[in-house]
């Protein structure tokens, strides 16, 4: 357990306990290949410092602990369906996450600390309360899908065009009245979706989306 001390161990314990997030379990669902899915924070300090997946699907939680950066073997990250407001700077540290989960809360401010994430492949922040994205979003180069539908969002920064390996975008409704010169420069997306917004589509726009629909891509405008 060299990577996170005793402390911070025991802090996330005392958090887990204080809001009745309970031990690891394993939960039967039908509708996961697996069988189910483990859900919760484990009670056992060795498994909790080399945890690698982190379930924290509908417990209400209102904030998470800045230790939880220091579990940094994570992969893959849930938090969807509790009253998140925002995620702390310290999610930044979490350099090997792969897949973070945090549809169904309260954010209303996404930290520019997420630029650290460079592993991360897939990022589902839709039905939120967002009203921008940091600009920072551009430097997740591996991304492969971004979802951001029903947030607030008025716009979304040119970065955004840096996301070469994005392959899946979802922007339905928002509040999107432009799109940025850069979303042209998305080159392996196949699927957006900019349903439900008030879009004044410029040439380069159409010309850019045309060119998806021709390549049978999925397109929803």
């Amino acid at each position: 357990m060299n990577d996170i001390s005793d402390t911070e161990i025991q802090k996330i314990l005392d958090w887990a306990d204080e809001n009745s997030v309970p031990d690891l379990k394993w939960i039967e669902h039908d509708s996961y290949k697996e069988g189910g899915y483990f859900k919760g924070v484990p009670r056992d300090r060795e498994k909790l410092a080399n945890l690698t997946s982190l379930n924290l699907l509908g417990y209400q939680l209102s904030e998470l602990p800045k230790e939880i950066g220091s579990l940094i073997h994570l992969t893959t990250l849930y938090l969807s369906g509790n009253k998140l407001s925002r995620l702390p700077e310290e999610i930044g540290k979490l350099i090997h996450l792969e897949e973070l989960y945090v549809p169904g809360n309260y954010l209303n401010f996404l930290t520019p600390e997420i630029k650290n994430l460079k592993n991360l492949k897939i990022l589902i922040l839709q039905e939120n309360q967002l009203t921008d994205i940091p600009k920072e979003i551009g430097e997740l180069t591996e991304l492969s899908t971004l979802e951001l539908g029903g947030n607030q969002l008025t716009d979304l920064p040119e970065e955004i065009g840096e996301l070469r390996n994005l392959t899946k975008l979802t922007l339905w409704k928002n509040r999107l009245a432009t799109l940025p010169k850069t979303m042209n420069n998305l080159s392996s997306l196949v699927e957006i979706d900019l349903m439900y917004n008030k879009i004044a589509l410029n040439s380069d726009d159409i010309t850019w989306l045309n060119k998806l629909i021709e390549d049978d891509y999925s397109v929803n405008i």
